[in-house]
């Protein structure tokens, strides 16, 4: 098992059942054999990972090793795993850039991943060995295999087992305490007074969807840090941090807009809204619409419509009987 220090090194820091689901596949994997393929945004902590898979294993007492894809030269097979012949046996080796490896250096790992032995080109012979290859790419790296930047058969001879790390927006909860992680550690590296967050900033923090992810947190926490010349960083120490709506929620977002403004402009040109009853004139028609549309998209089968909403079956079902669907 890994000292107590190490363990504080590997940052793994996250509270929340998102991370207690790569906890668990950590624990899975540490002693398997096989190749593992981390998946996830840059920044997400895919190294650190890979470093509690080494860490947690049976390996642990061996080095860990990163091998830069993207700076990987065509090279013996020593040369590229950057070791000698006196090396321990049972290391593991980490590519942060898989996808970006040369042809030539994909075809050499694969080799020395088969055939669990690599040539020391120094003494001229073969020796075995028991290393564990750990790669990392991003959800991209499809792509790479479509556009036949990676050659499929060299892929599927890999035969990864699949870890995905999540983007710090899927668990926002674990937000300020790698925030406070942070900033207890610049503020030892900086020897000054260690700072706390504030309500206010803690907000703005847990409200922005971090698209560079805990590279882009420890960043703000920096800036935040020299802007700071109290106890507390509030909100105006921190970076202009906007909410990054991606994905479904720029949809979301175009939507409501839609919504907000064919509202305001029924509630000024009705007087029915006078009356205090907007929610029960307009919930029914909001519904209608939502259901003829779910309905539509699921080809009328009300059982994928309901998975679609969230709703069970026989509540759909009293739903659709009351508008009369």
């Amino acid at each position: 098992m890994p000292s107590a220090q190490t363990i504080d090194k590997l940052l793994l820091l996250g509270k929340t059942d998102v991370m207690h689901q790569v906890y668990k596949m950590i624990g899975r994997l540490c002693n398997v054999d096989c190749a593992v393929m981390m998946i996830g945004e840059p920044g997400s902590g895919k190294k650190t990972v890979a470093r509690a898979l080494h860490y947690y294993s049976h390996r642990s007492a061996s080095p860990f090793h990163i091998i830069p894809g993207n700076e990987v030269r065509d090279s013996t097979q020593e040369e590229l795993l950057g070791i000698d012949e006196d090396h321990p046996f049972d290391s593991s080796f980490y590519v942060p850039n898989w996808a970006s490896l040369s042809l030539f250096a994909h075809q050499q790992l694969l080799t020395i991943h088969k055939a669990k032995r690599y040539k020391c080109s120094h003494a001229n012979r073969e020796r075995d060995h028991h290393f564990r290859f750990i790669v990392a790419t991003d959800q991209d790296f499809r792509q790479e295999l479509e556009d036949g930047k990676i050659p499929l058969d060299l892929y599927y001879d890999w035969n990864f087992l699949p870890l995905y790390v999540p983007p710090l927006r899927d668990h926002k909860e674990d937000i300020p305490i790698y925030a406070h992680h942070f900033l207890e550690k610049l503020a030892a590296d900086q020897k000054i007074s260690r700072k706390e967050l504030s309500p206010e900033a803690t907000e703005v923090l847990v409200a922005h969807d971090w698209p560079e992810n805990l590279d882009e947190l420890k960043k703000a926490m920096e800036f935040a840090l020299s802007n700071c010349r109290g106890s507390y960083i509030r909100a105006e120490h921190l970076p202009n941090l906007k909410r990054q709506a991606t994905g479904d929620g720029k949809a979301f977002e175009k939507l409501a807009l839609f919504l907000n403004s064919k509202l305001t402009s029924y509630v000024q040109n009705s007087t029915s809204t006078a009356a205090g009853n907007l929610y029960r004139l307009l919930l029914p028609h909001l519904e209608q619409s939502l259901f003829q549309f779910t309905l539509k998209k699921s080809k009328g089968n009300k059982n994928k419509a309901a998975e679609i909403l969230g709703l069970h079956r026989n509540t759909l079902n009293k739903k659709l009987q009351k508008l009369g669907l």
